[in-house]
């Protein structure tokens, strides 16, 4: 594309979001006292309505990594639950027990997704219906569907650091989680990484 012509098209797209901010700026500027009023009365709502999501989700056992012993105990987990996030493991793998100290730290901090760990040796149908392959294998499931897939860690970081920030970042990505400080952290250090490769 001509550099000038690319030129037009970003001061373009940099006028038109000018002037949504001004139009923006604008109207925070103008708000009355029935405004501030009723944004104060919807915030007090979302506020109870969160606080009566993080009690539905303590009562559920969100909050803590929970080992289940069968099939059934899984499907009735993930009904349950609108976002589950489950490590299968054997005892014999030391990355399992890596991954699962990373999932006991996540679950005290996301209370939004239920965590489980299922032994794969003891749940031969689960591992079958599954497709589980490979140990760990974390499956995430949302709204009483599998929704995504993690084989080993290869995809949780190729770095092969597996903090649990990584972990968390990942599981951020796929929609399993909430925004957290972590998650910002490793956005920066890709930003800045970035950043460095441009200068080089």
């Amino acid at each position: 594309m001509d550099p000038a012509l690319m030129q037009q098209v970003a001061a373009l797209a940099m006028g038109t979001v000018e002037k949504a901010l001004d139009a923006e700026i604008d109207k925070m500027d103008n708000l009355g006292e029935e405004d501030f009023a009723r944004i104060r009365k919807e915030r007090i709502e979302q506020m109870k309505q969160a606080a009566l999501e993080k009690e539905a989700w303590r009562r559920n056992d969100h909050g803590v990594l929970t080992t289940i012993s069968d099939q059934k105990e899984f499907f009735e987990a993930v009904k349950r639950s609108k976002r589950v996030v489950c490590l299968f493991y054997r005892d014999s793998n030391k990355w399992c027990d890596v991954i699962g100290n990373h999932f006991t730290v996540l679950a005290e901090k996301h209370m939004e997704a239920k965590f489980l760990r299922v032994n794969a040796e003891n749940s031969p149908f689960l591992v079958e219906r599954l497709n589980v392959w490979m140990m760990p294998t974390i499956i995430c499931c949302k709204e009483g569907k599998v929704h995504r897939q993690f084989n080993g860690l290869d995809e949780i970081d190729p770095t092969g650091k597996f903090e649990t920030a990584s972990l968390e970042f990942v599981l951020h990505g796929s929609g399993m989680l909430d925004d957290t400080p972590l998650v910002d952290k490793v956005l920066q250090r890709q930003d800045d990484a970035s950043d460095d490769e441009l200068d080089d």
